[in-house]
């Protein structure tokens, strides 16, 4: 018995986890930005991390 898909899936498992990758630091970057750009109103609002996120996820 011959196992010749083992030696063609490399390829495919590499172009997979590369592109696996660029969008977790794609996700990251969007995080961030998100964060970073509703800290003024945060702040003005004096709540804390998980209060002001909380509340936006719970508001849909």
């Amino acid at each position: 018995m011959s196992f010749d898909l083992l030696p063609t899936i490399t390829p495919f498992a590499i172009t997979f986890l590369a592109v696996a990758g660029l969008a977790i630091v794609a996700a990251l970057a969007v995080m961030t930005d998100f964060v970073v750009g509703n800290r003024r109103v945060r702040v003005a609002r004096h709540e804390s991390i998980r209060t002001y996120y909380g509340r936006l996820a719970l508001s849909h």
